[in-house]
């Protein structure tokens, strides 16, 4: 077999490629498009975000998330990680483009400790230890009531100390986001605390 046969293919084959490539399906995402990325200033321990976001879409389920880095130091012997929601709290505030507030909301972001990844140093049983959390989570799932220019406002209890006798909790965040996205595909589950609103709605 000389080299021109060798690597010769069929006509038919290079069609049959060509139309099964140009037939088939486009990869569907349930990521959607991010329409805005804040990364938050931190002052006197407290991580603020307030900005602007425009969105194309209509009728379509949008998204706010948080990317983050943060440490966790206990000094508690019957610490019960159920607890953290009462600290490291936020609010999470949507208005439309006439200063309309559309949602507001107050949360511990400790509530999707669930979702984190988390690696611990020290001794657990003891009641002392720190641990490492690293997340991206969703905290806000939403249906706009059109298309148009939105802002959101975001505060953060991020360095947060607690202390009394025998018992200290202590925070730092390192590393932290805000993330804006539409035309997502809701994360529905009890393994994703969040809510899902449609701001449509009259009665929201």
């Amino acid at each position: 077999m000389n080299s021109q046969t060798k690597f010769f293919i069929p006509l038919s084959t290079v069609i049959c490629l060509v139309v099964h490539s140009f037939l088939r399906p486009k990869e569907k995402t349930s990521a959607g498009s991010e329409l805005a990325k804040f990364e938050g200033s931190k002052e006197e321990g407290r991580i603020k975000v307030s900005g602007t976001f425009e969105i194309s879409t209509v009728q379509k389920w949008c998204r706010i998330g948080l990317i983050f880095r943060f440490s966790e130091t206990i000094k508690w012997y019957d610490y019960d990680p159920s607890l953290g929601v009462l600290f490291n709290k936020y609010r999470l505030s949507i208005s439309d483009q006439h200063g309309k507030r559309l949602f507001c909301e107050d949360r511990s972001i400790m509530e999707f400790s669930s979702l984190f990844k988390t690696t611990y140093t020290g001794k657990r049983y003891l009641g002392r230890y720190t641990a490492t959390h690293k997340g991206n989570v969703a905290i806000l799932e939403f249906i706009p009531p059109g298309a148009g220019t939105y802002k959101l406002d975001f505060e953060l209890a991020a360095d947060d100390v607690f202390s009394e006798t025998g018992h200290k909790r202590e925070t730092i965040f390192q590393d932290f986001a805000l993330y804006v996205k539409e035309d997502v595909e809701p994360l529905e589950g009890t393994e994703y605390p969040h809510k899902r609103v449609d701001l449509m709605k009259k009665d929201r």
